[in-house]
């Protein structure tokens, strides 16, 4: 899955958790109860004559009325791109157009960039005449402390804390403690099963740790207090193989399968044993029996060192 669809699926989910951490007043404001996401809009109208779908476009009432409706306008991006502010100022306009309603544009940084919250503009001028000012909010993940958001509510925070800095001089405590705390958070958050998982998703997607760390990290999880940890990881591991059948069985094709469960089997190893080699990633791609890599993915979940994975 790439980050896109991830965070679509995210803000889909937890698009008030996600305004609640970083824009408290607009997230008073709205009626929650009555969202309507619009993502399926495709503009073809941009002046560079390409396909472009908006990533995440949600109409919701105002708590008070005024104005009665907005759009929650939100868009993904892996790195700083050029023109985005240009590309954000066109769908503003075509938005606008179609909807005839206010628009709250952010625009949520994965790696990279400046430090945030910050407002971002556009403008246009002609001589010494400027004639358009557009603003919009940027989030820039990786400049916020990952200890400061694993603490606060909602849960999610602890989630989004993956993608956040955790260098030496950001944290007091080392990588796997964080994890651990991260992930704790979440499992003992009292939420549904499903939204629990779309968390540790991006926990495990996003924070690996070295080979030393997750030695450290699996001696800690593995203490009787962390035992709701221990459990939601297999489950997600679990879930993990169920898409890469599922995959598999949607293409109709063995060759499906089998690509499926090769990329369910390198997410798994990296959450567990931090980035892998080029080697063992190639090693893995090479694998073209089903019985193999099925074997290889049960293996996973009771390993406690990729040597023992023989790959």
């Amino acid at each position: 899955m790439g980050h896109d669809q991830r965070f679509k699926e995210f803000l889909h989910a937890f698009l008030r958790d996600f305004l609640k951490l970083f824009f408290p007043r607009v997230e008073k404001r709205l009626d929650f109860q009555s969202t309507e996401f619009l993502d399926t809009e495709v503009f073809t109208e941009l002046h560079d004559g390409r396909r472009r779908e908006a990533d995440v476009v949600a109409k919701l009432e105002t708590r008070d009325g005024n104005p009665k409706r907005v759009l929650i306008h939100i868009e993904i991006q892996t790195r700083p791109e050029r023109n985005l502010n240009e590309r954000m100022a066109e769908y503003y306009s075509l938005l606008r157009s179609r909807y005839k309603l206010p628009i709250f544009p952010i625009v949520v940084y994965l790696h990279g960039g400046r430090t945030g919250p910050a407002i971002e503009e556009y403008r246009e001028q002609l001589w010494e005449t400027e004639f358009l000012r557009f603003r919009y909010n940027g989030v820039w993940l990786a400049r916020l402390n990952a200890e400061e958001y694993v603490e606060r509510d909602p849960p999610a925070g602890a989630a989004l804390a993956a993608l956040m800095d955790r260098s030496d001089k950001s944290r007091r405590r080392d990588l796997a403690s964080l994890r651990v705390s991260m992930l704790s958070r979440v499992v003992e958050s009292g939420l549904d099963e499903a939204r629990q998982l779309l968390l540790i998703d991006l926990i495990e997607t996003y924070f690996p740790l070295s080979a030393e760390q997750m030695e450290s990290y699996q001696r800690l999880v593995s203490r009787k207090e962390h035992r709701k940890v221990q459990d939601v990881e297999l489950t997600w591991a679990e879930k993990l193989m169920e898409k890469g059948r599922a995959e598999g069985r949607a293409e109709g094709r063995e060759t499906g399968l089998i690509d499926g469960k090769r990329e369910a089997l390198v997410s798994q190893l990296t959450a567990k044993f931090g980035p892998l080699t080029e080697g063992v990633t190639k090693r893995v791609e090479s694998i073209d029996s089903l019985n193999t890599l099925d074997a290889m993915l049960e293996r996973v979940l009771t390993a406690t060192s990729l040597e023992e994975m023989k790959l």
